[in-house]
């Protein structure tokens, strides 16, 4: 309806708008007039009654004196000559009655006493209830009961009226209006005329007709101004339309000259690309066989040093033992050169895995506790274990969390002499995920703030006087954050120079987050 209302044209609207608004006007006034004539008509039915007790208090007082009931009876008949009394009565001082009056019903339902003095209205009657006096002292009571049935005749002729009234003066609106609507109207439909024209035809040298001074007038001035603006507007466009179609003409057969080098450039870095690409998985490859190869002749060579140092003594070849030892040290040390070789060749393409399961944290601890233990006191360090759940269970490759654990460890023990190294393992949040963080913290040499970030880089270390002092190639760290990564976790690291560093492994405590293959590109690990 609303939607119908709203797609009505002007000239509708503003007849219909005429047409409501006198009907409107006429409906408040025919109810105004008919509800104050109501009120003003009742209002003098209540004072005639009111009278008419007042007449009958004042001929009833020598049977109300008297008690006599005969002569009260004689009183209230005079009332017949009224039509619209229906039922009276005199009440004694106790509120009795003393005698009745019915006009058409003789066994009528009179109350049985008096009520309170006054005049009110109860339905379709006005009830009177008038005190009678007698030498200032009230000696009864007068009950009147009028119907309104000329009141009901006299609303019931002027509502004929009104609805006579309210029948004719919409027609009368709608004549009236049809003929005023044309003023605004017509100057409407022309401006509406000459937006179509100009809408159909793109033609902006259209102007509407102006008739009046009025607001529409004003309306037809600014449509004028703009169509003359959006003219200029339009003539400039074209122009620059124009111009814009040569210079890109031109600089379509520029840009075509550029693609047509960019896909040479293009297939000769693809080429590069796959290049490199062989070359990597090529080294991959070499790394990964020379690994093997290597270690098979290492294993030889430890294991002859191990039997020689064991037949040095125990025969009289003593001296040889310490030469022996440094060949089967330098062997294992070699030996685990080439094994995190072999890791990070693995890790790089994408041959690594790691196998999760439930392990407690305390047989985690167990593992590593001996070698950290070892590898502490070479330096002269105290170690020390701190943890409140030894009975939590964690979802790791065991094997994998074991060697970049004991990587933090030794780590930690090389770089620190006559101090402490300590273990802490707690559960922890970090970015909304539940885990656990297993911390190193040394009292050791520290790291340089503007060095932090080369930790976990292949083959870097923070100071390459570092391999010299203590040994190792870099490969430690870079490849512990990796198989960190690929357990769901990470390595993070708080150090200041000269008073030690924190090294922290957190692993999500949630077995269905982590990757279960080496990542392809590990945040933080670019050579």
């Amino acid at each position: 309806m609303r939607r119908f209302l709203l797609n009505l044209s002007i000239k509708s609207k503003l007849v219909a708008m005429m047409t409501l608004a006198a009907t409107a006007a006429l409906l408040f006034a025919c109810s105004t007039f008919v509800i104050y004539e109501l009120g003003t008509y009742r209002g003098a039915a209540a004072a005639e009654a009111r009278a008419a007790a007042q007449i009958v208090a004042g001929t009833s007082t020598a049977s109300l004196a008297f008690d006599d009931g005969k002569a009260g009876v004689e009183n209230l008949e005079a009332l017949r000559g009224e039509a619209h009394i229906q039922e009276a009565a005199l009440f004694r001082p106790d509120g009795s009655p003393l005698a009745r009056y019915a006009r058409t019903q003789p066994n009528a339902r009179i109350p049985l006493r008096r009520g309170p003095d006054g005049a009110r209205f109860e339905g379709d009657y006005l009830i009177v209830f008038q005190p009678a006096t007698l030498n200032g002292e009230r000696i009864g009571t007068v009950y009147l009961k009028r119907d309104l049935a000329d009141v009901r005749e006299r609303l019931t002729r002027y509502g004929g009226v009104a609805l006579l009234v309210l029948l004719i003066s919409p027609l009368v609106a709608l004549v009236v209006s049809s003929l005023l609507q044309r003023w605004v109207s017509r100057p409407l439909r022309r401006l509406a005329l000459a937006a179509s024209r100009v809408s159909a035809e793109s033609n902006y040298s259209i102007r509407a007709t102006k008739t009046a001074q009025d607001e529409i007038g004003t309306l037809v001035d600014r449509f004028n101004e703009m169509l003359g603006q959006v003219q200029q507007r339009d003539e400039a466009l074209r122009a620059a339309r124009d111009e814009l179609e040569d210079r890109v003409r031109d600089r379509t057969l520029q840009l075509q000259n550029e693609i047509a080098e960019r896909k040479i450039i293009e297939r000769d870095l693809l080429a590069a690309k796959e290049a490199a690409e062989a070359a990597s998985r090529a080294k991959s490859m070499f790394l990964a066989n020379m690994s093997h190869e290597l270690r098979t002749p290492l294993n030889a060579i430890i294991g002859y040093s191990e039997l020689l140092q064991e037949e040095a003594g125990a025969t009289a070849h003593k001296a040889l033992i310490p030469d022996l030892v440094r060949i089967h040290g330098s062997g294992k040390h070699l030996l685990r050169l080439i094994g995190d070789v072999l890791d990070l060749s693995k890790i790089d393409a994408g041959h690594m895995s790691v196998d999760l399961e439930d392990v407690t944290v305390g047989s985690l601890l167990d593992d590593v506790a001996g070698t950290a233990e070892l590898l502490a006191h070479k330096n002269h360090n105290r170690f020390q274990i701190i943890c409140a759940d030894r009975d939590a269970v964690m979802y790791v490759d065991p094997l994998r969390f074991r060697q970049s654990l004991l990587n933090l460890l030794a780590n930690a023990a090389k770089f620190t002499e006559h101090g402490q190294v300590s273990l802490r393992v707690q559960r922890g949040v970090k970015q909304g995920q539940e885990g656990f963080d297993w911390t190193v913290a040394d009292t050791g040499i520290g790291i340089p703030p503007g060095q932090i970030d080369k930790l976990f880089k292949s083959f870097s270390q923070v100071d390459g006087s570092n391999a010299r002092n203590y040994g190792g190639t870099g490969l430690g760290l870079a490849i512990s954050q990796r198989l960190c990564q690929m357990m769901g976790g990470e390595i993070t690291v708080e150090s200041e120079l000269g008073r030690g560093s924190r090294f922290s492994i957190h692993l999500p405590a949630a077995p269905d987050s982590r990757p279960k293959i080496a990542p392809d590109h590990a945040p933080g690990l670019a050579a």
